[in-house]
């Protein structure tokens, strides 16, 4: 039960509409009240006339995109109503008048995709708890039908739900309407478009010099390597410290100079030669 209400992770994408996802909603729906209290009180008093105007602002004021719940919601059964391309006011009308969270919902997922923003995990965690609590409020009201005593309970849960739901759609479309105000089209991210990106920006090669080590920086790994010279240097043996090869030759040359002692004759003669055997 704490899993289901407190996961944060993204629903399961099996239309692959959140594969290229690479920016971040101006405001949460955690803080959509404080950045645009507004649009969050009109959305309480007024739900179903802030989503049309939020769907026709998505839509850059252009009805000729509109379809019902723009797809994203059982697409297989929506895309047969009739009106949707002769008369998508009327069809509009009808959505965010029985099926508003739904339009709600469908408007949001469509701004998203457009415009690549990633899933905020505390707005998973809000949105599911309104689902749980709409789903107890089903269940409580069905089984006060059967258990006598449950009418009390089933009545103050169903009050606590329609409470959770409405600041959950009102924080929902405020954060929808902040995103648009600020950025009425996709193309209004510092020049960058919406759409699928086709290709992955670049890391860019700072020079050896100008690397400094900072956390978190994954530019780090595609730094060059030195250049060979400066490896050579470092590896040089002997190290250039030592003296040079000449000199240490003169140090250590054997054998020394002035070895073995020249022999110099005495001043003194030798005495005379004399014959053998000796003369008589």
């Amino acid at each position: 039960m704490c899993d289901c209400l407190c996961d944060g992770s993204p629903v399961e994408d099996k239309r692959g509409l959140y594969k290229y996802n690479a920016r971040q909603w101006e405001t949460s729906m955690l803080h959509a009240g404080c950045n645009q209290p507004l649009g969050c009180l009109a959305a309480m008093c007024f739900p179903c006339c802030c989503a049309m105007y939020l769907r026709y602002k998505a839509l850059n004021e252009d009805m000729s995109k509109y379809s019902c719940c723009q797809g994203f919601i059982c697409p297989s059964i929506t895309k047969c109503f009739p009106g949707q391309d002769d008369c998508p006011w009327c069809c509009l009308c009808l959505e965010v008048t029985l099926c508003e969270s739904c339009a709600i919902s469908a408007t949001r997922i469509y701004v998203q995709v457009e415009r690549q923003i990633i899933t905020d995990p505390c707005d998973n965690r809000i949105i599911r708890f309104n689902n749980f609590m709409q789903i107890l409020s089903c269940v409580c009201n069905i089984l006060a039908i059967f258990i006598d005593g449950l009418d009390a309970l089933a009545a103050l849960i169903d009050l606590i739900a329609d409470i959770v739901y409405c600041l959950t759609q009102a924080c929902m479309q405020a954060q929808t309407f902040h995103e648009l105000k600020l950025h009425p089209t996709a193309t209004d991210y510092d020049g960058v478009s919406g759409g699928a990106i086709t290709q992955q920006p670049k890391m860019q090669q700072q020079h050896p010099a100008q690397h400094h080590h900072q956390p978190g920086n994954f530019n780090a790994i595609q730094q060059p390597y030195p250049p060979q010279q400066q490896q050579q240097q470092q590896q040089y043996y002997p190290p250039m410290a030592y003296p040079p090869q000449q000199q240490h030759q003169q140090q250590q040359a054997y054998p020394p100079q002035g070895y073995p002692p020249q022999y110099t004759p005495s001043a003194a003669p030798y005495p005379p030669q004399q014959h053998y055997p000796p003369r008589q």
